[in-house]
């Protein structure tokens, strides 16, 4: 990845040359440089790049939403007590790709698609960039971007998340226009669309994807919110897991391996979290921890520990009341034994099960890895599960509670077969991966374990932990939009109990937060703090505390 990084400021260094120079005397032109780059020869850098910014920060936000913990010998990390690092780049990647690494580059592919009507190419980088500016705005509140890439400028000002709101908003139906008019030419992409090789459906369904999760963020605006046209937009995106946004790695060399694999070793000192092992071990959701209600897709998601009481990892990820999470235990080893401090607990690197360390850093070794933690496993950004459980959340808060279920069951069905299809040969190497595709069979007991809920049992809640599963490992973004909805702790209006059961905010917050939790990220340093100062000032983006600042979506 850190040669994406420099082939992807390369490209984005030639087009804003192009963009803002003019030729001397015909003598500025290098010959062994193309001065007009294709449409095919830039795009799929730009579908690279998006992986880049959410996979590199979600080093740091995954551990607000507690998918990861940090693993230094138990104790939490800045990142865990929701802080942040102080005249630092660190988390400023989303905001580094949204304006420099595809910001310019998708301004050139849209307007050379539309001069050389090459629709494809223009509709498809609207989409990226609708993507990119909800990611943006969903993550730091308030950015640039009315007068984003408005050259001969030097200091940019900030818009407010509302108005980025309706700018992603117009974005999406301009794509869309485009994308129309692609469906009657010649498709132009072809091989240059590594994720859906021209098919300009499945662009219209990821155009239709992003309208609904900006609609779909305004639950707590009663005047805004429109649960109606989030259905809509649902309807009208992705149909199944073969219509899922997945960015592929060829895992050939460092540039094209997955930054979560073994390869890479960017997760060495992260962990699977308590909350999502309680998720998992029946403990949370069907609130029995008994291993008849224990989710099958723990196996293929998690790590299991080995039998030992040495480490400090229990709470991070294996719950001691609970032993080894893929196994029905007895004696000393059983489910809330007394005998518990005996229990498996050690967590493992996220790798591989009862392993400490990296496999195989610096060595393609493509067996080697789980899940979507693996050298050649596809990053998945937008999926058909995630699509659903927004429309169970939509159709519950109508009232229509049958619908909702529907929509529930089908978010739950379709993780399962995203699981199955990540470990075939679409998504990878099936020969290399041991952990064989789950069962229809053990997908039947799940779905009539105590874990599943009834259309007349059903509640936001379930709705919402189910789809924290699904989105577990990728979607980080999506679920800390989710909890921020929810305030964290906030109470089920049906049970009284915290919608994110079992979630527990820092019991020390960072030395900065004033005993707030996280609301935002800080706009990236080396391009705001240092260049963009007197701007963030009018944010009160240089009080140290403004991260904690509660963004407008979330707002009521």
């Amino acid at each position: 990845m850190k040669n994406i990084f420099i082939k992807t400021m390369l490209l984005s260094l030639l087009v804003l040359s192009m963009v803002s120079c003019k030729k001397y005397l015909n003598i500025n032109s290098d010959p062994d440089t193309t001065q007009n780059p294709s449409n095919s020869s830039v795009f799929p850098a730009m579908l690279s790049g998006i992986p880049r910014g959410v996979q590199f920060d979600a080093r740091y936000m995954s551990k607000y939403v507690q998918n990861l913990l940090a693993s230094a010998n138990g104790n939490a990390d800045t990142w865990d007590r929701h802080g942040f690092l102080l005249n630092s780049d660190a988390s400023g990647d989303i905001w580094r790709q949204t304006y420099f690494g595809l910001g310019a580059n998708l301004n050139y592919i849209i307007k050379n698609g539309v001069d050389k009507e090459q629709y494809d190419y223009a509709g498809a980088s609207l989409v990226l960039k609708a993507l990119m500016f909800q990611m943006a705005t969903d993550y730091h509140g308030e950015i640039i971007f009315n007068e984003a890439f408005k050259e001969g400028t030097y200091y940019f000002k900030y818009d407010s998340q509302q108005v980025v709101y309706q700018g992603v908003d117009s974005l999406c139906r301009l794509a869309d226009q485009y994308l129309q008019n692609a469906q009657t030419k010649t498709v132009t992409m072809g091989n240059s669309d590594i994720s859906f090789n021209g098919n300009i459906t499945k662009w219209r369904k990821l155009n239709y994807s992003i309208l609904a999760k900006n609609f779909h963020r305004l639950t707590n605006k009663a005047g805004l919110y429109k649960a109606d046209s989030v259905i809509k937009y649902c309807d009208l995106a992705m149909a199944s897991v073969d219509d899922d946004f997945v960015i592929p790695f060829d895992a050939s060399k460092n540039d094209d391996a997955n930054f979560y694999g073994t390869y890479r070793n960017n997760l060495t000192l992260f962990r699977q979290s308590n909350f999502i092992v309680k998720l998992l071990d029946g403990t949370t959701i069907a609130n029995t921890g008994l291993p008849a209600d224990r989710d099958p897709r723990m196996a293929q998601m998690l790590t299991r520990s080995q039998d030992t009481t040495n480490g400090n990892g229990g709470y991070r990820g294996v719950d001691p009341g609970n032993g080894d999470p893929f196994s029905a235990l007895t004696g000393t080893y059983a489910v809330n034994s007394a005998n518990w401090i005996n229990a498996r607990k050690r967590v493992s690197v996220v790798w591989g099960d009862s392993i400490y360390a990296n496999p195989s850093s610096a060595v393609f070794t493509l067996s080697a890895g789980k899940y979507l933690f693996r050298d050649k496993a596809v990053m998945p950004v937008i999926t058909y599960a995630e699509m659903q459980f927004i429309k169970a959340e939509a159709a519950y808060r109508m009232g229509q509670k049958t619908l909702a279920h529907t929509a529930y069951l089908n978010g739950i069905n379709a993780h399962f077969d995203f699981i199955n299809k990540s470990y075939s040969a679409n998504r990878g190497n099936a020969s290399l991966f041991t952990i064989a595709p789950i069962s229809a069979t053990n997908r039947s007991k799940y779905l009539a374990s105590n874990n599943v809920k009834s259309a007349t049992t059903i509640t936001i809640t379930d709705i919402m932990l189910q789809k924290y599963i699904a989105l577990w490992g990728y979607g980080f973004l999506e679920t800390w939009v989710d909890m921020r909805r929810f305030h964290y702790i906030d109470a089920d209006p049906e049970t009284g109990d915290q919608v994110y059961k079992n979630f527990s905010l820092p019991s020390s917050y960072y030395v900065y937060n004033n005993n707030k939790p996280v609301y935002r990220v800080r706009p990236r340093f080396n391009s705001e703090y240092v260049w963009n100062l007197e701007q963030l000032k009018t944010l009160g983006a240089t009080n140290l505390d403004y991260h904690t600042y509660e963004c407008w979506f979330s707002k009521p």
